[in-house]
């Protein structure tokens, strides 16, 4: 069950410039400083990004729907603001209900500093937790080093299908599907039937 693996929650890591971060599961309280988190995106990567969370009603919703069971989604904060968040989407049912999707965003400033490993280590034990046995990620192929940092964090590419995806300005893009084998915790196999 999900809740186990929260309960380590508030989480404190040393990122490798020293900063010391805040892990910690999304709280509707949240919804201010991660507008001001996306709002620090850059536009140009903005249309790279699968969720569109860029405007308040989308954000309020995000943070207001918590269902940790079905969305989970982990904060890094530094100094009291959201540098970095992962989120671990699962699907109740169907033929992939042992399959978890997972995407993640980390503050330009804060990149190559350890906030994604972090992030996505804990949505790691909570999707084991929660008897899943793979992970997904999938990318805009612009994105090229945020895939390299989920290679570094254990996920393959699964497939990459050349200008598969369309930006606003009807721009093609690759598609790349990233995968990882989760250890089976036969506790939790039954989850989700």
């Amino acid at each position: 069950m999900i809740e186990f693996a929260l309960e380590q929650y508030p989480a404190r890591q040393t990122l490798t410039n020293g900063v010391q971060a805040l892990i910690r599961p999304l709280e509707p309280e949240d919804a201010d400083a991660f507008t001001r988190f996306h709002a620090a995106i850059p536009s140009g990567e903005r249309f790279l990004i699968k969720h569109r969370l860029n405007d308040t009603g989308e954000i309020e919703a995000w943070c207001h729907d918590l269902n940790y069971e079905k969305r989970l989604t982990l904060l890094a904060l530094a100094d009291g603001q959201v540098v970095g968040h992962a989120t671990l989407h699962q699907r109740p049912g169907g033929w992939k209900r042992h399959i978890g999707m997972v995407d993640a965003l980390i503050h330009p400033e804060f990149r190559g500093l350890g906030v994604l490993r972090a992030l996505l280590g804990g949505l790691v034990e909570a999707a084991t937790h929660a008897g899943l046995t793979r992970l997904e990620a999938e990318f805009n192929g612009e994105r090229k080093n945020t895939v390299q940092s989920f290679i570094k964090c254990g996920f393959v590419e699964l497939l990459r299908l050349p200008d598969y995806l369309r930006d606003m300005q009807a721009q093609p893009h690759d598609y790349v599907l990233m995968g990882m084998s989760l250890g089976v915790n036969y506790e939790n196999t039954g989850a989700g039937d």
